[in-house]
């Protein structure tokens, strides 16, 4: 993975149900003061696909869980779609689907996608992998939060199928197959080259389906042997590892998880060089 990142702190903002007023749910210590405009999380709208719905749908609704997908507005041509597969799981006359190559990422973090002879892409992870899968680490350079791995996949698909690039833009959207009551999706990132901590908490009237985290290293290079990077909640080591360019991602343990209490997030990198980066999900009502 070849991506670079600039040191940034997001303070974000959780959108509790029935509400319109942000209540925060992560900041990094007391004294830290509001981002600036344009500097923040990506807070994401959950809707069911149209297409899903159909009765007799061979799209695989029960293995799908966090995806994203668009109406092109015009036919595919499933031959030159079917080329782009790496991984072909399912070839018919109206759909394909299968793993496609994804930039900067290596095999495990390639989305499914399902396209259909109609307009339809839609790109997902396995309900069995952490939602945390769309942070796209690739060639983000602090900042705000603004693509996911899902839909760089959907861009990369369009441009390779010469389709129009303006839907993907405009008309893009999520939804979470195994939580289809969630209607928010909440990513916020921190990164650094030394340590930091950052702290989150769930209002009481969030219904909260899912959490989970994403730690990446770029380029980390030990000094004598000793270092490397790790994280915590509360205290308690989440992950750890040494040098070198990794992705991980996993599940934030439930213990984590309880309303109106303020958990901390500690994350450091004690290498000689590099940073590392760590990201949270919430997927919410």
């Amino acid at each position: 993975m070849k991506s670079r990142c600039f040191r940034v702190i997001a303070v974000v903002a959780l959108v509790a149900a029935v509400v319109v007023v942000l209540s925060p749910i992560i900041q990094r210590n007391a004294d830290t003061q509001p981002v600036a405009a344009g500097q923040g999380p990506l807070i994401i709208s959950l809707s069911p696909p149209a297409f899903a719905q159909t009765a007799g749908l061979k799209f695989p609704m029960n293995e799908a869980g966090i995806s994203a997908y668009v109406n092109m507005g015009t036919a595919i041509d499933l031959v030159k779609a079917r080329a782009l597969l790496s991984a072909p799981e399912d070839v018919t006359d109206t759909y394909v689907i299968g793993t496609i190559p994804l930039t900067g990422n290596d095999e495990s973090m390639w989305p499914h996608v399902y396209i259909g002879k109609d307009g339809w892409l839609l790109a997902y992870y396995p309900s069995t992998e952490p939602t945390s899968y769309l942070f796209q680490w690739y060639g983000y350079q602090g900042g705000t939060v603004n693509t996911t791995t899902l839909r760089d996949i959907l861009i990369s698909l369009a441009t390779n199928l010469h389709l129009d690039l303006s839907k993907t833009e405009t008309e893009l959207s999520y939804f979470h197959f195994k939580y289809p009551d969630a209607t928010k999706l909440i990513i916020a990132v921190d990164t650094v080259s030394g340590n930091d901590e950052f702290r989150y908490t769930i209002p009481s009237g969030v219904a909260l389906y899912d959490a989970s985290w994403t730690q990446h290293a770029e380029g980390v290079v030990l000094s004598y042997g000793n270092g490397g990077t790790s994280s915590s909640i509360d205290g308690k080591s989440l992950y750890s590892a040494g040098g070198g360019t990794y992705t991980v991602c996993s599940e934030i343990p439930q213990q984590y998880e309880s309303p109106n209490v303020a958990h901390s997030v500690g994350i450091s990198q004690s290498g000689a060089s590099g940073w590392m980066g760590f990201a949270i999900v919430f997927l919410y009502r």
